[in-house]
């Protein structure tokens, strides 16, 4: 098994391949938003570097968020054309799913609580969602896995912060929406913000994950994969905004006066 894992839900760009003994070769670039420029030579390198033809890739794994709208559309259009072209199907995972898993298997990142500490750690992967907003899910760490016990959500920082601090739970806090918000996190007991190691999503986990998930028959077609954006685009909230106007109000004609 082959997986050619594709990553652009954040503004780091990342595609990796690897099989059953790993990972074997992987690039990452944060360029902020230049996904469209970055994601196609970063899939003829990686190959490259692996030794490897692209018809010889078996499966694809792509981030289908909540993250930027514009990456995820560039990350899912690519994987869904190369599933058409290679005739090979794909396999998803979520953005938060990604971090909550690269923070389990990162060295000592998440370590089991003492008895009676209020059960088992959470993790709790937090994407900037820009405008005053994050998207975020809990995960419950049993072992070398992870159980999501919230569902994915898109809210204000202040509100997470509130959430987290009535769980009463020892937290892992990961993703760029903590680091961007770190003062706010920090003020929560029992609560400890990860580094920039963990700020984006890993392409290596992803397709960790995706090995996984092809085993267990969870593979899917490219023409099934859709974006899971949690919210409207911006463009789309700003035309909204535009049309609801006060009662008695005019909208003046191009180039007219009201």
């Amino acid at each position: 098994m082959l997986i050619l894992a594709v990553e652009t839900a954040t503004e780091s760009a990342g595609v990796a391949l690897v099989d059953g003994d790993g990972l074997l070769a992987m690039t990452v670039t944060a360029r902020r938003r230049r996904h469209a420029e970055t994601v196609a030579p970063s899939i003829a390198f990686v190959c490259d570097r692996a030794g490897v033809a692209l018809a010889d890739v078996t499966a694809l794994a792509v981030d289908i968020g909540p993250g930027l709208f514009t990456g995820l559309r560039v990350g899912i259009a690519t994987v869904k054309a190369l599933a058409l072209a290679l005739e090979v199907p794909v396999v998803t995972a979520t953005s938060l799913e990604i971090l909550a898993s690269a923070a389990v298997v990162a060295d000592g990142a998440v370590t089991p609580d003492p008895v009676g500490a209020g059960g088992p750690p959470l993790v709790v992967p937090v994407v900037d969602a820009r405008r005053g907003e994050v998207f975020s899910a809990v995960f419950e760490v049993a072992g070398s896995a992870t159980r999501r016990v919230r569902d994915e959500a898109v809210g204000t920082p202040v509100a997470l912060a509130e959430t987290l601090r009535g769980l009463e739970r020892r937290c892992l806090v990961v993703g760029d929406g903590a680091l961007r918000y770190r003062a706010l996190f920090d003020g929560v007991p029992d609560l400890l913000v990860a580094t920039d190691a963990l700020a984006h999503p890993p392409v290596a986990v992803l397709g960790t994950l995706a090995l996984g998930r092809v085993g267990g028959g969870a593979a899917t077609s490219g023409d099934d994969v859709t974006p899971r954006y949690l919210r409207d685009a911006d463009a789309r909230i700003h035309w909204e905004q535009r049309a609801v106007r006060p009662t008695g109000s005019s909208v003046s004609p191009v180039g007219g006066a009201a």
